[in-house]
């Protein structure tokens, strides 16, 4: 099943390894999304950057209603 992980890049949910969160130090907070692309010797990491934790969350939310 692809995820909408940002306008225009989907990503199959079996490649997903991890979600991380950690706050920035601009003071916001960065989602880390770890996945494998076409080999699993490989991984790549797509970054998404919110200015408040609130929005962050509301992210995490809907990208978990849609892997689940």
């Amino acid at each position: 099943m692809l995820v909408k992980l940002d306008d225009g890049f989907y990503i199959n949910t079996q490649h997903i390894i991890a979600v991380r969160i950690e706050k920035s130090q601009q003071g916001g907070f960065v989602v880390a999304t770890e996945y494998t692309p076409n080999s699993a010797q490989k991984t790549g990491v797509f970054e998404k950057q919110f200015d408040s934790s609130i929005e962050a969350e509301m992210y995490l939310q809907n990208l978990h209603k849609a892997i689940s």
